[in-house]
């Protein structure tokens, strides 16, 4: 019986730590994965299969998330090292390969960028395009009137 109940919480201390996986352990390099798929915008990507009311053009401008060999969607977390990848829609959003290494947060279907390899794409060119795309929308925000929904304008739409 004691072997039974020893075994029982080495499970459910298992599978606790499995349920926090990339989430708030501060050595979160224990449970850091690598993911082959493609970047793609989520909106789109869930308008085309699922017939979601994604209207990219107006609120999202086309954020880029991945979509991993299984068919999962992520949402990328937009931090530092995803910020740009999130915003180089014009450039990523149309099922660039790549592959990242970083966190994933289950519950929330997010990926947090430690890396990224983003096939026949230089850095260099996804931190313009992101940059361009950020001075288009804050120009966009600033002429947008209280209570009223974004216009779209651009080459973002």
């Amino acid at each position: 019986m004691k072997k039974l109940a020893a075994l029982t919480v080495v499970f459910l201390f298992a599978m606790a730590s499995l349920a926090f996986a990339g989430g708030w352990d501060k050595e979160k390099g224990m449970d850091k994965i690598t993911l082959k798929g493609n970047l793609l915008c989520v909106g789109c990507n869930l308008k085309k299969l699922n017939g979601a009311n994604a209207q990219c053009s107006l609120f999202a401008h086309h954020a880029v998330g991945f979509k991993t060999e299984d068919g999962t969607i992520w949402n990328i977390i937009d931090n530092a090292k995803g910020h740009d990848i999130i915003r180089a829609h014009t450039l990523l959003e149309k099922n660039i390969p790549a592959t990242i290494t970083g966190w994933i947060y289950p519950i929330a279907h997010a990926i947090e960028i430690d890396s990224i390899d983003v096939h026949g794409v230089s850095t260099a060119d996804i931190q313009r395009t992101a940059w361009e795309e950020d001075q288009m929308i804050a120009k966009e925000l600033m002429s947008r009137k209280l209570g009223q929904a974004p216009t779209p304008a651009g080459p973002l739409h």
